[in-house]
């Protein structure tokens, strides 16, 4: 929490040293921001998802190729 405060604080600091008619521009990359690291997550978990997806079907293969030499 204390360090939150502390980055809190330090953004608040640039704010006060930005024209004002550039205020609007920064809030557009700060949601374009957080709209990446949305899509990021969501990226991410699909691609662990079809990973995995690929590790199950690399294992069923390896399954049935070991029963067929046997």
């Amino acid at each position: 929490m204390h360090t939150q405060m502390k980055y809190e604080d330090e953004i608040i600091k640039e704010l006060q040293n930005i024209p004002d008619e550039q205020i609007l521009n920064l809030l557009n990359i700060i949601r374009i921001f957080k709209k990446s690291i949305i899509m990021q997550r969501e990226a991410d978990f699909y691609l662990k998802k079809e990973f995995d997806e690929w590790d199950t079907l690399s294992d069923e293969a390896l399954c049935n190729f070991e029963a067929n030499l046997s």
